[in-house]
């Protein structure tokens, strides 16, 4: 009730203020006539000059001071890739903003009204009919010919490593669930119906399979420096986005339709907060915890996909780490059978007698 009230109000201030000025306009025609309206051009004109002048500053005022705070340098090797196309994109945008602006303003003012001479009529030209179309169309197949070179090296299956680092991730409402395949580098068969997901088995995994034993979860995402990474997505529920912004990769997950994509982490998350620690405005004090912005930064992975009112519960940390490291971490893991295949054989068993007395009492 309040926000609509609120919005009553705006809206009766925003015809009030536009029937006023529309009365004033009117008042001052039936007082000066066409001397009013010539003048009243020129003022228009200065003031479009002074709106062209103060939007120019203000958006280049606006791009300095909210640079150091934006994402930091691409921490991936598609990432570089993908800046570079995204800052050569925003210089062509850059140009042609300021030359289509500073046109639309000039003309604006000088043919205004109070201007006794005309604007010539210029009403076609072949020539310029052509080199308009040309160079936006050379300038997007140039963008688009980077962006599918791009694409297509992301998801090229022929180029990539067969050492690579291969992590499945699930998304639920409102979790991730996050399987590493463990010492044998493969992952145990999931079987995904009723009878195989359980409290205990989320995932549906086969405890029958050999190559299951040795898997286990992890609450954060685990990645090492110079090694690719294939992430093998999937959704239980609703649609879900896997986002890893500072590697500059994202896919949706969909439920019953698998997806994935491949890329290579460059800098540690220890050489992030380094290279951090010399910028600025990382330099200076987080209000949460008091310590220099730089020493509390996390890479992030998130859900970009509005999939339910916890949707902010869907993000986890994600560290890069050494490959000694990586190894480090891998060996002080529980394999997930140890606890969740007896814990499920005794679901089953639970089912089977439920079962079996309902059979019974028939």
């Amino acid at each position: 009730m309040i926000a609509f009230l609120s919005f009553a109000i705006v809206v009766l201030l925003f015809t009030v203020l536009v029937l006023t000025a529309k009365a004033s306009e009117v008042s001052t025609e039936l007082q000066e006539g066409e001397r009013s309206y010539v003048n009243q051009s020129r003022i228009n004109a200065y003031l479009l000059l002074a709106f062209l002048v103060l939007m120019m500053a203000g958006s280049a005022y606006a791009f300095k001071s909210l640079m150091p705070v934006m994402i930091p340098k691409a921490a991936s090797i598609h990432g570089e890739k993908t800046d570079f196309l995204f800052n050569v994109t925003m210089i062509i945008i850059l140009v042609v903003f300021v030359l289509t602006q500073v046109a639309l303003f000039y003309f604006a003012y000088r043919y205004n009204e109070s201007r006794v001479e005309e604007a010539y009529f210029y009403a076609h030209n072949n020539t310029l009919e052509v080199v308009w179309t040309i160079i936006p169309t050379i300038v997007l197949t140039f963008l688009i010919a980077m962006g599918m070179y791009e694409w297509f090296s992301i998801f090229n299956k022929d180029s990539r490593s067969k050492d690579m680092l291969v992590i499945e991730a699930t998304g639920k409402q409102f979790n991730w669930m996050i399987r590493y395949s463990g010492k044998d580098g493969k992952f145990g068969e999931r079987l995904i119906d009723t009878a195989h997901i359980t409290p205990t088995n989320e995932l549906g995994i086969n405890w029958n399979d050999p190559k299951s034993h040795d898997d286990f979860m992890s609450d954060k995402l685990y990645l090492v420096k110079d090694r690719p990474v294939l992430m093998k997505l999937g959704a239980q529920d609703v649609i879900h986005s896997f986002y890893l912004p500072h590697f500059r990769v994202k896919m949706d997950c969909v439920p019953g339709t698998p997806t994935e994509f491949y890329f290579t982490p460059t800098m540690t998350t220890e050489e992030m907060r380094e290279y951090l620690s010399k910028q600025p405005w990382w330099q200076g004090i987080n209000p949460e915890t008091n310590q220099p912005r730089w020493q509390t930064f996390k890479y992030e992975l998130a859900c970009a996909e509005l999939c339910g009112k916890s949707h902010f519960g869907m993000e986890r940390e994600v560290v890069v780490v050494t490959q000694k490291e990586f190894d480090e971490w891998m060996s002080k893991q529980t394999p997930l059978y140890q606890a969740a295949a007896p814990a499920a054989a005794t679901d089953t068993a639970k089912a089977d007698g439920k079962t079996a007395l309902l059979i019974d009492k028939k």
